[in-house]
């Protein structure tokens, strides 16, 4: 499978998720060459003439209605969507998610009535490249279509290229996976795993690596298996230690598992999380940090989860060093 990734802001327009309704209807939109980020976008050198040189931009966004699609394309055994950079650009700082496409099956199944291009890998150079008298047609698409300067080499784009900008229909096998943001709300993330349930579809939680500025990808596997393994009551309010034993420890996660946690209890409750049985004596005996041995330091750092208190039942605090 070839996979290509499409970052998506996710942002609110009209009083709309235009992304999220896109991806569950199964469209893509293919923005005008104008609409473009990229003020060089379609620049060529044309033949000269009496020393006069012109660019085809103008002539493009003029006389023609091209849809652009952009994609960042898989680089290498990359397994996952962790350019930075374009979470940062184009998912709205983390807030958003990111499409996986099995790429094949998203060209093989696109109408050809409006494809220009199949897809065309973008060409990343210093200098505009310039259209020749004995240039073939595809020569020539290539070079309008598939040349960037070196400014935009990070995004390792591959494009779909339209006769018209707009919408246009995809096949439903064409989406593979979902890839949740750091940031991600847990409304956003909730509605758009509920409007593409049913599809053979992996979702995944975009998470950071400790100790490090790697990004990870977690896949959600939406099962909150636990143990209580501490309880007590006191007059006010009751403490429980719950030992949690799925591998999905993002903080939208352990908000989604507290709330069902809380669901059958009937007084205030303060939650404590841990991930390791040799966490609990660690957290019931308390110490200060500078009484507390190298290894009982680490436990707490890597073991204790999360935890939400009475009084902020809504509320989760992630240990910091997750």
């Amino acid at each position: 499978m070839t996979k290509s990734y499409k970052y998506r802001a996710n942002l609110i327009i009209d009083g709309q998720k235009r992304d999220t309704i896109q991806l569950s209807d199964n469209v893509l939109y293919a923005a005008r060459l104008d609409d473009l980020n990229d003020p060089f976008e379609g620049s060529v050198e044309l033949p000269k003439s009496e020393s006069q040189e012109y660019w085809v931009t103008p002539l493009f966004h003029e006389l023609y209605d091209v849809g652009i699609y952009s994609m960042s394309a898989q680089k290498g055994q990359e397994k996952f969507p962790n350019n930075e950079l374009l979470w940062a650009h184009y998912a709205n700082s983390h807030k958003g998610f990111c499409i996986e496409y099995d790429l094949d099956i998203l060209v093989n199944n696109l109408s050809k009535d409006f494809n220009i291009s199949d897809k065309i890998y973008i060409a990343y150079q210093d200098e505009r490249p310039e259209v020749k008298e004995s240039d073939k047609l595809f020569d020539i698409r290539t070079k309008v279509f598939g040349t960037k300067s070196l400014a935009w080499k990070y995004e390792n784009e591959v494009r779909l290229v339209f006769r018209t900008s707009g919408l246009k229909p995809i096949a439903k096998s064409a989406i593979t996976a979902i890839y949740f943001g750091l940031n991600i709300s847990l409304d956003d993330r909730r509605d758009i795993v509920g409007r593409m349930a049913g599809r053979s579809i992996d979702f995944y939680q975009m998470e950071r690596v400790e100790d490090s500025y790697r990004l990870k990808a977690t896949k959600l596997t939406f099962d909150y298996s636990h143990e209580i393994v501490d309880f007590n009551r006191r007059p006010t309010v009751d403490n429980y230690m719950v030992l949690y034993k799925s591998p999905n420890k993002d903080k939208n996660t352990m908000c989604e598992f507290v709330e069902q946690f809380r669901h059958r209890l009937t007084r205030p409750t303060n939650i404590t999380i841990i991930d390791d049985i040799r966490a609990k004596p660690v957290l019931l005996n308390y110490k200060p940090r500078k009484m507390m041995s190298k290894s009982e330091i680490d436990i707490q750092e890597k073991h204790w989860i999360a935890y939400s208190t009475f009084d902020a039942p809504e509320s989760v605090w992630m240990y910091p060093e997750k």
